[in-house]
């Protein structure tokens, strides 16, 4: 189906993914304008139309990217750590946010496409968006779980939503400091990181009075 824009020499496929990246990370889906797209490319609209057919097969080719990016990102993060991951689920959770604030702050606009693509995907295409990351999100799951350690938690307790409770407290952390790590520069941002990772840490140790099994049993 995208043929034709692979055959392009790779400075000028980078070009066009840059300008689509740009306009789909800052108006969204539905909001994106073509026209800006290829005003900032430099190319004429009906050449990236040739390219990807139609918007929605341009917005999901830019959406695989930006996956296959991130994913690039964190997994060269985690085989560039000297130790094991946490066994801890929390110690573990906070340190997939680290790792997910640097590709935030190295890839802005990336990390806020992919991201955004996901909490608030466009329900025409919702469909396909799940579809095509379903193997993602499990990967993703299996990596969470594997080695983990369970022995903590309280009798009846699903480890499972406890994530989903956890994530839902990392996803409004975050989006609440995105702004600002868009407007501040490098080190701005990494003050930013630990402001984030000590205010997460203190939500965290109040969900762990309620799964754990004691209130001492902090790893």
């Amino acid at each position: 189906m995208y043929e034709n824009f692979e055959r392009i020499p790779a400075e000028e496929q980078e070009r066009i993914l840059g300008a689509c990246i740009q306009q789909f990370a800052q108006h969204g889906y539905q909001e994106a304008s073509t026209n800006a797209i290829v005003k900032q490319a430099g190319i004429p609209k009906g050449t990236l139309f040739f390219y990807f057919g139609n918007k929605k097969n341009l917005y999901l080719y830019v959406i695989d990217y930006a996956v296959e990016r991130f994913v690039e990102a964190m997994d060269r993060m985690e085989a560039e750590r000297e130790d094991q991951p946490p066994s801890d689920l929390f110690e573990r959770l906070l340190d997939r946010g680290r790792r997910r604030m640097r590709f935030a702050i190295q890839e802005p606009s990336l990390y806020r496409l992919f991201f955004n693509a996901f909490l608030h995907t466009p329900p025409e295409i919702r469909a396909e968006i799940e579809s095509r990351f379903s193997s993602y999100a499990a990967e993703s799951a299996r990596r969470l779980y594997a080695g983990l350690d369970r022995s903590p938690f309280r009798d009846g307790i699903q480890v499972e939503k406890a994530v989903a409770l956890v994530n839902l407290v990392l996803e409004g952390a975050f989006s609440r400091y995105a702004d600002q790590f868009r407007r501040g520069s490098p080190v701005d941002a990494l003050a930013l990181v630990e402001g984030l990772t000590l205010e997460v840490g203190q939500y965290f140790e109040l969900i762990k009075h309620g799964v754990y099994q004691t209130p001492g049993n902090n790893r």
